[in-house]
């Protein structure tokens, strides 16, 4: 689930509606009136508690939160490791829903929105970074791994390097006892021009080398070719040092929509949700291929591209389509817990 929810024993009170918030609130006004019509001291410090309650409930729940800032929970990896889920901690954050009455989202910023229906959460809070505005050109060019005419996909590495042991003997011994049911919510790939730059969600870091890899995916002495994956915008090819993972799919803008090729396996996952036959099973590998040949095109006016920092365990723009610009809640401007991760949210 990608989407920020409010922290556990808070999130009733978090979501309270309006309705309730005015029922709270003429119920401690009738008491307090009550109270007033009492003259003894402990009525009246009562009545004058009851007061500063009521004032800071009407500026906390109908002001403040609706107009300028609420706190969300992080309960999945989509966007780690900028913002860890519940495995890695589950951070807490701040959002400012002020700025966007004022101005419009700029790259790189993340933006909390109400999800569309396509992603099976509609309406849910979702949080993701914005990568393309209205008139970008996106495309994204999937990473991979040659040793000896064969490809390998960040699945298949991380798989493979989890059971050689170089995410620790606990990880190997979990993974071939199949006591491991997600690798990749625990463990993260980036393919760099060195090799392969594996994390974890204790925030451990370790380079794989070329060599090693040869040694662990087909055997030592092949020569090893990486090529990172990567997003191109407007031509230039963004430098996103913040991904857990650099994208293990292409993808293009065509007629309005993401045209999308998915490697992860056990088949190739062709998405496309525009007007040249697709369905939401995707759409055949001839026609992506003559689709795919076309240009990226801009990206139309009022629709965002959002993409989760955690590329390939994210359910964002790729999977279910452009954002439109009026979905948009506010920006994610500050983690304030635990206490180890407080700071401003980039």
């Amino acid at each position: 689930m990608d989407a920020p929810q409010s922290p556990g024993i808070t999130e009733a009170l978090a979501n309270l509606s309006v309705i309730w918030i005015l029922a709270i609130v003429a119920g401690l006004t009738v008491l307090r009136l009550g109270l007033i019509r009492v003259p003894t001291p402990a009525a009246r410090s009562t009545s004058e508690i009851l007061e500063s309650g009521i004032i800071a409930i009407v500026l906390v729940f109908l002001i403040i939160r609706p107009f300028v800032v609420q706190a969300y929970y992080i309960p999945s990896p989509s966007m780690e490791p900028t913002l860890l889920g519940k495995q890695g901690s589950g951070d807490r954050i701040l959002v400012n829903k002020f700025d966007y009455r004022l101005s419009h989202p700029h790259h790189d910023d993340v933006v909390v929105f109400l999800a569309p229906k396509e992603t099976g959460w509609e309406n849910s809070d979702f949080i993701k970074r914005l990568i393309g505005v209205p008139g970008d050109r996106i495309q994204v060019v999937g990473g991979q791994i040659v040793i000896n005419g064969k490809i390998y996909k960040h699945a298949d590495v991380r798989q493979a390097l989890v059971v050689a042991g170089e995410c620790g003997d606990a990880a190997r011994q979990e993974a071939q006892s199949g006591l491991q049911d997600d690798l990749q919510a625990d463990y993260h790939v980036k393919f760099v021009p060195e090799g392969v730059r594996v994390s974890d969600n204790a925030g451990h870091t370790k380079l794989v080398s070329k060599a090693r890899l040869a040694e662990i995916l087909a055997g030592p002495g092949y020569p090893v070719t990486v090529r990172p994956g990567v997003v191109i915008r407007n031509g230039q090819t963004l430098d996103e040092p913040f991904i857990a993972e650099d994208p293990d799919y292409d993808m293009q803008i065509y007629q309005g929509e993401p045209l999308k090729h998915d490697y992860n396996p056990p088949m190739p996952n062709l998405e496309y949700r525009g007007n040249v036959g697709g369905t939401e099973d995707g759409i055949s590998q001839p026609q992506y291929q003559r689709e795919a040949a076309q240009p990226t095109q801009p990206i139309p006016p009022g629709k965002y591209l959002m993409m989760g920092d955690n590329r390939n365990d994210s359910n964002d723009s790729t999977n279910w389509g452009l954002l439109d610009a009026k979905r948009v809640v506010g920006k994610a401007q500050i983690v304030f817990w635990p206490p180890s991760r407080v700071g401003l949210i980039h």
